[in-house]
């Protein structure tokens, strides 16, 4: 949580105004949205605009909380990505032809088939964890927004992207998300400069 405590000191200072953020983080929500389709640097390049403007969107509002759901949801989506391609290369690894098929380990490829497989199960059930308190963080983060500026798509798309996370596993959680997305980009370049 170090990182957090970093982040939070240093995007304290708003450098940009309403307009600007809003249309930076919903631009950021679309790309993250489109990238659902396997368009991973649109996603990326889109989750980060996404960041930066909700953070900016924070400094405007004067919102430690909504700064911390944004950061915290960051955080843990970011831990769960790791988690989850650090299960795919130990796979990767186990099962690479050069161990399974090695001729002086006898039935080397039946012994290394559990173990592998128990591996990225393990490692998904905890990106599944820190995935869906990601996605906690960020229906939080929408609430906020919701509240603050009287538009109700913000919760909407934050339950439609919890839903999703929780229906991830299933493959039509990946297609709720990009619905999620697209609705909280909607929201965030539709919603009008509320009056302070």
């Amino acid at each position: 949580m170090l990182i957090a405590k970093y982040l939070k000191m240093m995007l304290r200072i708003s450098l940009m105004s309403f307009d600007s953020a809003k249309v930076l983080a919903g631009v950021g929500a679309i790309l993250a949205g489109v990238g659902v389709f396997g368009y991973v640097v649109p996603s990326i390049i889109g989750i980060i605009l996404f960041l930066i403007g909700m953070l900016e969107l924070a400094n405007y509002f004067n919102d430690s909380r909504l700064r911390s759901d944004v950061i915290y949801w960051f955080i843990f989506g970011l831990i769960a990505l790791i988690l989850l391609a650090s299960g795919i290369m130990a796979l990767v690894v186990v099962y690479h032809p050069a161990i399974v098929t090695h001729p002086m380990i006898p039935y080397s490829g039946m012994r290394f088939i559990f173990p592998g497989l128990l591996t990225l199960v393990i490692f998904i059930i905890i990106a599944a964890v820190f995935f869906l308190l990601s996605a906690i963080y960020l229906r939080r983060a929408m609430e906020t927004m919701s509240t603050r500026t009287n538009e109700s798509l913000f919760s909407t798309g934050g339950l439609i992207y919890l839903i999703g996370a929780v229906l991830t596993f299933i493959v039509i959680g990946v297609f709720i998300i990009m619905i999620a997305w697209i609705i909280i980009g909607v929201a965030l370049l539709s919603v009008k400069e509320p009056s302070k």
